[in-house]
């Protein structure tokens, strides 16, 4: 009878666990949101070869003694214990950028995409934006649009440090790039998706926004999962078309669900899709149209349910 009060413990010691976040201090690995959390501090070293390199950046992150001096964040945690995480949560690699001899192209990246993002305190508030607004594009002129990032894993080379000739390790374990900003840089452990970043130089560090190198930081990285996200919204926003605003840009998109107006003023958004289209939708919906004030907006993030086939406005 013993034994079997113990088996049971165990059990429900193992079933109570499934949900609790494995940390390591400087890498927390959170299951149920299937997420890791980083910490690190925008680089000190940003800006030591600015005469040579124009102010460009190369990498949105890095590990320690990975290019500091051309990304934006240095994280604690290194590539090999990132890509050994990513495993924790179910994730395998995808298949990094190559090229293919027979066409004579390069190949893009494959494979999960995730959202990037960073918070810090400065001055007594906390801030938290999507990475993406840490870097400034130079051809647009405008801080860098939300991407899901790619995670390729790297590419695999030699390993020059094992005393089998055969052995292979990916590129990342040895550079320690965590995040590139080359579309075609497979030495990173994620990608850029966008193609007009397979040319260099396009980055730079985001000024208006980017707090003093060497402020400590958190980096979140979640794989991009679908969801729903349940959407109020308060302002003028009845009466100045706000619902097909977000009919339009959420069809744009690829988002289902619709828009409602409700009797207290408030317009009701019910979107699904995977999580970077939502916040790419939300980043529109704090806008509005033309005519519209958007004064508050409250967000609940639920399952994604698949009953949406496209995206309506009700009445």
């Amino acid at each position: 009878m013993k034994s079997i009060t113990n088996i049971v413990c165990i059990l429900l010691c193992l079933i109570a666990t499934q949900n609790l976040a494995w940390t390591d201090g400087h890498l927390q690995i959170q299951e149920t949101e299937k997420q890791l959390v980083l910490t690190g501090e925008i680089s000190k070293a940003l800006g030591e070869y600015d005469a040579h390199l124009r102010g460009a950046v190369e990498y949105l992150l890095c590990a320690r003694g990975g290019k500091e001096y051309e990304s934006i964040v240095v994280v604690d945690a290194t590539a090999k214990e990132i890509h050994a995480a990513f495993g924790t949560l179910g994730v395998e690699p995808g298949t990094p950028p190559g090229y293919d001899m027979e066409t004579d192209e390069p190949t893009p990246p494959k494979g999960q995409t995730v959202v990037i993002s960073v918070a810090w305190t400065a001055a007594g508030k906390t801030q938290n934006v999507r990475a993406e607004e840490l870097l400034f594009n130079v051809k647009t002129q405008k801080p860098m649009q939300h991407v899901a990032w790619i995670y390729t894993g790297s590419r695999i080379v030699p390993d020059l440090g094992s005393d089998d000739e055969d052995a292979m390790l990916p590129q990342a374990f040895m550079s320690n790039d965590i995040v590139a900003l080359n579309h075609l840089d497979g030495s990173a452990l994620f990608q850029n998706p966008l193609p007009e970043a397979a040319a260099g130089n396009l980055y730079q560090k985001n000024d208006a926004i980017l707090p003093p190198l060497g402020t400590p930081v958190k980096v979140t990285i979640k794989v991009n999962q679908k969801m729903q996200f349940y959407v109020l919204i308060s302002g003028k926003v009845q009466g100045v078309g706000f619902r097909n605003f977000t009919q339009r840009n959420a069809t744009q998109l690829g988002v289902n669900g619709y828009a409602k107006n409700l009797a207290n003023g408030k317009v009701e958004v019910v979107a699904e899709a995977d999580k970077a289209q939502l916040d790419a939708l939300v980043a529109l919906l704090r806008q509005g149209p033309r005519y519209a004030r958007v004064d508050s907006l409250e967000i609940d993030e639920r399952p994604f349910t698949g009953e949406y086939k496209s995206f309506g406005i009700r009445y």
